[in-house]
């Protein structure tokens, strides 16, 4: 599935916002030093939540931190099937990256104090950790 076939305001992350596509799990590691919030946007489905998601990813960057802290990326099918798997994951979700490496996430829509509580914990949490 090509970048083209994301739902246009996911598109818009990648084309206006600059943020990285994460083609497999493995390209995770060559994101920059920042912590990385990765949007799994649901590839291959025509998810509700996809959309608002991506509207909201860019403000959770600014609120957790900002982009000198922290960036944003997309995931491609590849690398979406395998954080699925591996983190156990309803879609559309949300992973906190620290070089490369998940520490845990959040799946589908949530209120905005709840996200900035679970990804700011997230963050918090030691290099080790695996939620």
């Amino acid at each position: 599935m090509s970048q083209d076939a994301l739902h246009p305001l996911v598109r818009r992350l990648l084309t206006e916002r600059a943020y990285a596509y994460v083609e497999a799990a493995e390209d995770a590691a060559a994101l920059d030093a920042r912590d990385h919030l990765l949007l799994l946007p649901a590839h291959g489905k025509a998810h509700l939540e996809s959309p608002d998601i991506a509207v909201v990813l860019p403000e959770l960057v600014k609120a957790l931190g900002g982009e000198a802290q922290i960036g944003g990326a997309v995931a491609g099918p590849k690398a979406e099937a395998a954080f699925r798997e591996a983190l156990n994951l309803a879609l559309p979700a949300i992973v906190v990256l620290r070089a490369g490496v998940p520490l845990g996430a959040i799946s589908r829509m949530r209120d905005w104090d709840e996200y900035l509580d679970r990804l700011g914990a997230l963050m918090d949490a030691p290099s080790t950790a695996t939620h």
